[in-house]
């Protein structure tokens, strides 16, 4: 049988500590709004889902006669408890805001929206995660810019600002 060579083995704590480390270091400077959307440009897809009222909604790119926000969020999220007084502004200003409030729990969902106001012109109920893959979910909240002929324009994930909001206006505008 052979041996190991000792000072390899004392060599292997420090190699896995400066993986770890490269791995961590990777992890806090990874920007998931980098990552490239295969909806933008393209027609926004159809969800069919209950709202939270327990009727059907089924939203698709056909409904779209201005431009819209699509804002993926859950009740026990803090980056999209964080947005939420945003997301009222936004709507008093008469942006239209469909949600979809994905993975949670349908009464704490109708509790919080009842105590902290709701901004949507409609809100999709997906405790189940369909939404998941035709809207790409990676992160909670996930926002996108819908233009007026329901094509996807921007996708943001993380909570939605008030910069943020800013650029989106300016890459719907400028058409990137």
């Amino acid at each position: 049988m052979i041996k190991p060579e000792p000072r390899l083995l004392l060599a292997l704590p420090i190699i896995l500590i400066v993986l770890l480390g490269a791995m961590y270091a990777y992890g806090l400077s990874y920007n998931p709004n980098q990552s490239p959307s295969r909806l933008i440009g393209k027609k926004m897809p159809s969800v069919d889902l209950p709202s939270l009222e327990n009727t059907e909604i089924i939203l698709h790119s056909a409904d779209f006669k201005t431009p819209a926000l699509i804002n993926v969020w859950a009740s026990w999220c803090a980056p999209c408890r964080s947005e939420h007084q945003l997301l009222k502004q936004l709507a008093e200003q008469g942006v239209t805001i469909y949600g979809v409030d994905y993975q949670d729990d349908l009464d704490n969902a109708r509790a919080y929206l009842k105590q902290q106001g709701n901004p949507f012109a409609a809100i999709m109920f997906d405790g189940a995660m369909a939404s998941a893959m035709p809207f790409d979910v990676q992160n909670l909240p996930q926002t996108y810019l819908v233009d007026k002929n329901g094509t996807v324009r921007v996708r943001h994930i993380g909570a939605l600002t008030a910069e943020i909001w800013t650029s989106m206006q300016v890459a719907l505008r400028t058409g990137l």
